[in-house]
Formats: structure tokens, C-alpha cells, sequence
């Protein structure tokens, strides 16, 4: 539990994060952006008032390796998924203290927590959006556009951009604060998820029966697996980790969930089948896919052993290839090397799956 200080001592760092990355902004030294901002995001998630040089050490550490590439390439990819699982690790190596045993429940704590603390940042941004500008507009009405013109327009962009990251830092910090009661939300939603499965495999189920009756393109078959494969891991995940003897002792549930492994691999064969023949798949895409191809046989396996033995297969292969995909999409990112699959076909995108699959269902 975090005391008043330690919030105070969040909001100062963002206060400073936001402050250096606006003055590297204007002086047009790009390449510390990212590394100011990785190195608040990395402090503030992984805070828990404990070991603060040491966290504040290694997230100096770990923010200045992963933008050193930024030095010598300015590379388009979007490694937001890769930044995530770097601070699940930074979150579990100072929370653990150990760099070689990462404890998988801490993982797991990690992800889940930053999901919702992120989330609880995001809602107070948008919340405090809202109150400046009723206050602007109501300056505005009054004769003085000062302050609208200040956030609204271009000519305030530096400032738009400092409040944002400030705003963005003060609701980690409120989220930090109350981090008990949304842990306490994270129990509710892992609960919940026992009673989505058979809905889920009843979802996956019709969509593969369907999909050899609807004309669909190779980007909306690849996407609608996507997400039902995303969630299928995050309720196998919610499984192994919520801790809940009764519920492990239904069998019926366990017996839907061996078979639901092995469906999840089936999507996931067919995802890559659509991909590699269909669409043109660049190198960061083809990480992803490879190992969500890996990780799809992994939980298939465990399938055939017993619950307590399919949970450490399912965790020792999350954390291999959590590991795997950290050290490949970082040889893409410092890399210059650019690889393209099926180069001359259409791109593999899942905006424009889900876009088609949007005008689709409009019709």
C-alpha cells in the first residue's frame, strides 16, 4: 500500500518526464524522447515505495538500451506490445529482486496491474480533458480565447503535449494509490471469465464452420482469429493464475478447456495459413506470428496432462517465448535489415480486417 508520499513522489517524476520531454521536444533532439518517456513509464508502473535506487537505476538501464537504437535507425514499426513485456519483466526483476528466476505470478501481477493502472490513467486524462475544456470554452465566452488557443491550436502544441503527459502520470499515481482495489477488480474479472469460456468456444466453433460459407478477405479471416486467439489466452492465463481449487475441480470445465487448446491451435493454423499464402507479412508481423504459432502448440500439448503439470508447460512456455520475442522484435527494431514475405501481395493488416468486416455486417 502506497502512502501520500510516495503519490507525491510519482507525480514529481512525471511532473520532470513531462518537463524534459517537452524541452527535447523544442530543442528537436528526438532521440531522448522515447528515452524520457520509457523511463517514466518504467518507474512509475514498477513503484511500490520499495528499493527506490534500485528501481530508478534500472529503469535508466532498460530505457536507455531500448532506445539506443533510435541513434542510428528511425525504424516506422510500433513496438508497443514489446515495450509492455519489457516492463512485465522490469516489473517482476524489482519486485523479485533476482534476475534469473522470474517468478511467473509476478508476471502475470504485472501484466494485469498495468492494464488497469494504465486504464485508470487513461479515464482520469480523459476525465480532466473534459473539465479544461468546459473552463476554456467558458473563458472563450467571456472574451478570452487565451487559454482555448493555448491547448486547442497549434501554437500551443508543446503545451498540449506537456499537459497530456502530466495528466497522464497523475492518474498512475491515483492508480498506484488504490492499486488493492483494483487488484481487487482484477480477482472479479479472472472470476468471470470461467463463466465466458463455454460462450467463447461456442463463438470459435461457429466462426470455423462458417468460415468456409462466407466470401470474406484474407486480412478479416486473419483478424477475427487474432482476437478470438488473444482472448483465448487470456482466459487460459485467468485460469492457471486465479488460484480457485473448486473451479480447477469441475470437470467438465477442464475438460472444455483440453479441447478449447486444441481449437485454439486449430485458429491459430489457420490465421498463419491465411497469412503466409494470401498477404504480405513484414518482419516484426512475422515474429508475432511465429511465435503465437509456437505458443499455440505449447498450450495444445499441455492439453494432455494433468492440470497441475499442463499449468507449469503453459507458464514455461509463456516466459521462453516472452523472452524469444523480446530479443527478436529488438533485432528488428536496432536492425536495418528490412524482410518482407509474399512482397508483391497485399499487406497484412488488421485495420483493414476490421474495417471489412465492419462493412460487412453494415450491409
Amino acid at each position: 500500500m502506497l502512502t501520500k508520499k510516495d503519490t507525491w513522489i510519482l507525480n514529481l517524476t512525471g511532473l520532470i518526464v513531462s518537463i524534459v520531454t517537452i524541452f527535447v521536444l523544442w530543442r528537436q533532439f528526438y532521440i531522448f524522447v522515447d528515452f524520457t518517456l520509457l523511463f517514466g513509464f518504467l518507474f512509475t508502473l514498477s513503484y511500490n515505495g520499495q528499493n527506490n535506487l534500485r528501481l530508478l537505476g534500472s529503469s535508466l538501464f532498460i530505457a536507455l538500451i531500448l532506445s539506443l537504437p533510435g541513434l542510428w535507425i528511425s525504424n516506422p514499426i510500433k513496438p508497443g506490445f514489446f515495450y509492455f513485456l519489457v516492463y512485465c519483466f522490469h516489473y517482476t526483476y524489482h519486485r523479485s529482486g533476482n534476475l534469473w528466476h522470474m517468478n511467473y505470478r509476478l508476471l502475470f501481477e504485472a501484466a494485469w496491474n498495468g492494464i488497469l493502472v494504465l486504464l485508470v490513467a487513461v479515464l482520469f486524462l480523459l476525465a480532466s480533458a473534459v473539465l479544461i475544456f468546459c473552463a476554456s470554452f467558458l473563458f472563450s465566452s467571456q472574451g478570452s480565447p487565451f487559454v482555448f488557443n493555448l491547448i486547442y491550436t497549434n501554437t500551443g502544441r508543446l503545451f498540449q503535449l506537456f499537459l497530456t503527459w502530466l495528466l497522464l502520470f497523475i492518474g498512475i499515481g491515483v492508480a498506484q494509490y488504490h492499486i488493492k482495489t483494483l487488484c481487487q477488480l482484477r480477482f472479479i474479472l479472472l472470476m468471470s471469465m470461467y463463466y465466458l469460456l463455454p460462450i467463447l468456444v461456442i463463438i470459435s466453433s461457429v466462426v470455423l464452420i462458417l468460415l468456409w460459407n462466407i466470401d470474406l478477405n484474407p486480412n478479416a479471416i486473419i483478424t477475427v482469429f487474432f482476437e478470438l486467439t488473444l482472448l483465448g489466452i487470456l482466459f487460459l492465463n485467468a485460469y492457471y493464475q486465479d488460484g480457485s481449487d473448486e473451479i480447477k475441480r469441475l470437470v467438465w470445465l477442464n475438460w472444455l478447456l483440453r479441447g478449447y487448446k486444441v481449437l485454439l491451435l486449430l485458429m491459430i493454423l489457420i490465421a498463419n495459413y491465411y497469412a503466409f499464402r494470401y498477404v504480405s507479412i513484414e518482419l516484426s508481423q512475422l515474429i508475432y506470428l511465429t511465435i503465437l504459432l509456437f505458443l499455440g502448440w505449447f498450450y495444445a500439448y499441455s492439453a494432455f496432462f494433468s492440470d497441475e503439470r499442463a499449468q507449469n508447460v503453459v507458464e514455461n512456455g509463456n516466459k521462453c517465448f516472452a523472452i524469444v520475442f523480446i530479443a527478436a522484435f529488438y533485432f528488428v527494431i536496432a536492425s536495418p535489415f528490412n524482410f518482407t514475405v509474399n512482397k508483391e501481395k497485399a499487406p497484412l493488416s488488421l485495420w483493414h480486417g476490421a474495417d471489412s468486416i465492419g462493412k460487412n455486417g453494415a450491409q
